[in-house]
Formats: structure tokens, sequence, C-alpha cells
């Protein structure tokens, strides 16, 4: 994917389409195999497109950077931007592409999604089936559109678009609100946890304990503060008593062994050593500063 190519058309075409409202729907299987499933990286100036994909993977390319596709997805490209593709051969799916003229006429008066709908993205729908159906059947009415002689067809054409890019801005804000629900129900998780480990500090139970005492797993537990602090429960644990250790070795005149049993550490031996590992010093010499 060196050379940049630029098109008026349709990949691989330099013609314009021959109307204002241009709209082509072809299966995405049949342009790619001609190329052997490698779309070079170019840009379409007057053209933008959104690529269904039902099934297969394939790998999206724009200015260095790569995104993985995996079906059920929905790519959409806008216009003047730099996007190239490598499919799978069993990939199977459908392109659509608008003139610009016909793009501007959607969502006029909804400038947030307009603004959205410009974006080169990626919406992944593998937890999502009914979302996939409900853009499936709103292509499959697109194209049926097409196909009749009505005075009323643009305006159906148009509707159906608009509830397309509607799902997919939806789509968007419930990934993104659902990840923030999920970073607060975390957060909150990992603050229970650090509450527990202070109440719990003279006589500190299990990882297993204290997952059930939050009411939550072990593993969930765990997945917690790796998200939260990217290191393990027990090591969030080790991490509150390593640092009780330091001021009681900071602070006070106790032996190092005074200090590991105040921890609960019934072998001073092994309080050594996980000190100085965790800190990279042994107590003695971190006392000594």
């Amino acid at each position: 994917m060196n050379d940049i190519l630029r098109y008026k058309g349709l990949y691989g075409e330099q013609q314009l389409p021959f109307v204002t409202d241009f709209i082509h729907i072809e299966p995405l299987e049949e342009r790619s195999r001609v190329y052997s499933w490698e779309i070079q990286e170019h840009f379409h100036t007057d053209l933008v497109q959104l690529f269904i994909i039902e099934s297969g993977k394939g790998e999206l390319y724009s200015e260095g950077e790569k995104m993985i596709l995996q079906a059920p997805c929905v790519v959409t490209v806008p216009a003047n931007v730099l996007h190239g593709f490598h499919f799978e051969p069993q990939i199977t799916g459908d392109v659509i592409t608008l003139s610009i003229s016909f793009f501007e006429t959607l969502l006029k008066d909804r400038p947030q999604i307009k603004n959205e709908s410009k974006r080169l993205s990626n919406f992944t729908f593998e937890a999502h089936s009914e979302i996939v159906d409900e853009i499936l059947y709103l292509k499959s009415k697109i194209e049926e559109e097409l196909l009749i002689e009505a005075s009323e067809k643009l305006l159906a054409i148009t509707i159906y678009f608009e509830l397309l890019y509607l799902q997919l801005y939806r789509e968007k804000f419930r990934t993104t609100a659902n990840a923030l629900i999920s970073n607060n129900r975390n957060l909150a998780y990992y603050q229970q946890f650090q509450d527990l480990i202070r109440q719990n500090s003279k006589d500190l139970p299990s990882i297993k304990k204290f997952a059930k005492a939050i009411g939550i797993t072990q593993t969930h537990l765990n997945r917690v503060c790796q998200t939260v602090a990217e290191k393990s429960a027990l090591k969030v644990v080790q991490d509150y008593t390593l640092n009780e250790a330091k001021k009681y070795l900071l602070n006070t005149s106790y032996s190092i062994s005074e200090v590991a049993y105040f921890l609960n550490f019934n072998d001073p031996a092994y309080f050594n050593r996980l000190f100085k590992k965790r800190v990279g010093v042994t107590p003695g010499e971190f006392r000594k500063g």
C-alpha cells in the first residue's frame, strides 16, 4: 500500500457519478476479488462509503494505522480520507457508495449525528445481533427502493439512510456510555477493596474472601485491579502492606522481625525477600536510607 490513489468514481474507476443523487450498492466480494482482496490505500474526492461486513475478517489501513475488522461490523468512510483494505477471501457483505451531494442532504437538522457520520469509523456488533438485523433490514429497503419507479422513492431512501446513520450513532454512544458505566463500577469496586484492606490490616483475609465481601468473584476482583491499577489484587494488598512496613521502618525503632510480625508475616525471612523484590532493597537497607 505504498501508492496513494485518487478516485472521482469507484475504486478502479475514474469517471464521476452520473447523477447528483448517486447511490451504488454492490457485494463487497465482487470488486475485492478482482483486486485479489487487496484494496490499495486511496481516497474518493466526491463519494462517501459504508462497508457492511456480514461475515469474515479483514484489515483497514489509513495513514499508517491498521484496524482489525471482525464481522459483523460497519465501516464508514468519508470523502477525501485515505483508506485501504485487506480482506480474507471468505468475507461477505456490501459496499454502499453515496455521492457527497446526496450525503449532504441527510440529517440536515441533526448536526451532531451528521458530524459523527463524517468520521472514518469501525462499528462492531458481535454482541448485538439485533442491531445488525436492523441495519441489514434498512439496507434491503434501500435496495428495494432503488429498483422501483416512484415519485417518492428519493424521500424513502433518504429516510432509510438517516435511520441507518442513526443506528450507528446510537451504537457509538451506547458503547461509550457502557464503557463509562463499567469504569465507574470498577472504580467503586476498587475503592471498596482498598477500604476493606485498611479495615482488616491487622488480619488480612485471602483475596477470595475479599472478593466475597465485595460481592464479586476472585477473578472479577483481579480484573478490576488490572483495569484500575494495572496490577493483581494480591499486589494491591502487598503494596498496602509494604507501605505500612516503610512507615514502621522510618518512624519506629522496632526490629525488622517485629515489623514483620506486626504486619502478619509469620516468617521474617519471607518478609525480607518480598520487601527486596518489590522495593528493590532489603528492609535494613531501606531504614538506613
